[in-house]
């Protein structure tokens, strides 16, 4: 695949921005809670995914539910089995 644009050894806020046929190379990819951003036929090799704000604010909140017992856990799997049959 030709790629229109590539990415290296950079640090990219996601948040809101669109990416069309991009490569990421040893790239830092942040995404920190806000507008979701479009990404089409992108690769990536050998990137960090980071997630900050209210992204990360969520991360913790499903890993106390997955963790704290009353269901969480099944609720958890279940939302990510759900990801994994939807395209």
């Amino acid at each position: 695949m030709l790629f229109e644009h590539t990415f290296e050894k950079c640090t990219e806020i996601l948040d809101g921005n669109q990416y069309k046929a991009c490569e990421f190379r040893n790239c830092t990819l942040i995404y920190r809670g806000g507008s979701l951003p479009q990404m089409h036929y992108c690769h990536f090799s050998e990137c960090s995914w980071k997630f900050e704000a209210a992204a990360d604010r969520t991360i913790a909140f499903l890993k106390g539910l997955y963790h704290g017992g009353l269901g969480g856990k099944e609720l958890i799997e279940a939302a990510f089995n759900n990801i994994r049959r939807s395209r």
